[in-house]
């Protein structure tokens, strides 16, 4: 997610294990169809939801999306922070036990909401380099957790790592059930038990951050939209909106204001357009990311 112009940039950590986002305006975004599963947390205000099917509309200040969910947000009155989870941890099943209430299968008003919103802010206006971060993300989502922890099959969890891998390749669901000997409609059963989205739909979200990375890299656009394994710039678009919320042309026009941060060693060319310099700051890049 990006953020509108503010003196402040919006801080986002690039990563295809949990990729974070901290906003610091109000930025709205719409209908979500993400594959990965995300915990948003309202660090103003609070955010307004519903499934489809349903016109009621729900409050919170921290939601619990299941990935493969369809869901409508109405965020006009929150500045957000969402934190898109890691399908290879229990960091889902985990947090589910702490929501208090549930709506076709979205979970909210999570048991220790403050706290949430309280280290996401200092956070966000700390810092941190990536590793740092990440241990701090960890820190707070498993913060109180119940021993023992809920379980991931090993066998998904080696089928996410090669996901994320290989995201550019188109390795057949049947191969990947191989490696983990299993029968393909095992492996499409038990994936979609564990991490709740169609395998090929959870790809793309890998797709998606491998995109990132090398735009932030320097890489042109439209190569970085084919060596990331997107057919184009239209399906490239298709995903960025349904599981961001916002528009692709949008994210990345000249008014959005976002620090990206990455890990050490994907070290980032600069990038053109209005760039603010980070030398001396490890792991920390910042820019508008631009299209031809």
């Amino acid at each position: 997610m990006p953020a509108e112009r503010n003196s402040s940039p919006a801080l986002v950590y690039v990563c295809n294990r949990r990729y974070l986002y901290l906003g610091r305006n109000r930025l709205l975004i719409r209908d979500l169809h993400s594959g990965a599963a995300a915990l948003l947390v309202c660090l103003e205000g609070e955010v307004r939801f519903r499934t489809p099917g349903h016109e009621q509309w729900l409050a919170s200040t921290n939601v619990l999306i299941p990935a493969g969910s369809r869901i409508a947000i109405d965020n006009r009155d929150a500045v957000l922070a969402a934190c898109y989870l890691d399908a290879g941890r229990p960091d889902f099943a985990l947090l589910r036990r702490q929501m208090a209430a549930t709506c076709q299968g979205i979970h909210y008003h999570h048991r220790q909401g403050d706290y949430l919103t309280q280290e996401l802010i200092r956070l966000r206006d700390e810092a941190p380099d990536f590793a740092e971060a990440q241990r701090r993300v960890e820190q707070v989502l498993y913060r109180g957790a119940c021993m023992p922890l809920p379980e991931v099959d090993p066998r998904v969890t080696q089928v996410v790592e090669r996901l994320r891998s290989s995201a550019a390749l188109n390795i057949s669901v049947g191969a990947l059930a191989a490696e983990v000997g299993l029968s393909e409609s095992g492996l499409i059963k038990l994936f979609a038990l564990q991490v709740g989205v169609p395998l090929r739909r959870h790809r793309l979200w890998y797709r998606l951050i491998d995109f990132v990375r090398l735009t932030l890299a320097g890489m042109p656009g439209h190569e970085a939209i084919k060596v990331a394994g997107f057919s184009d710039a239209a399906h490239l678009s298709r995903c960025y909106s349904g599981f961001f919320g916002v528009n692709h042309s949008y994210a990345f026009s000249p008014r959005t204001h976002v620090r990206y941060v990455v890990p050490d060693e994907a070290v980032c060319r600069p990038l053109s357009g209005d760039v603010a310099s980070l030398a001396g700051e490890p792991g920390l890049h910042t820019g508008c990311v631009h299209f031809p």
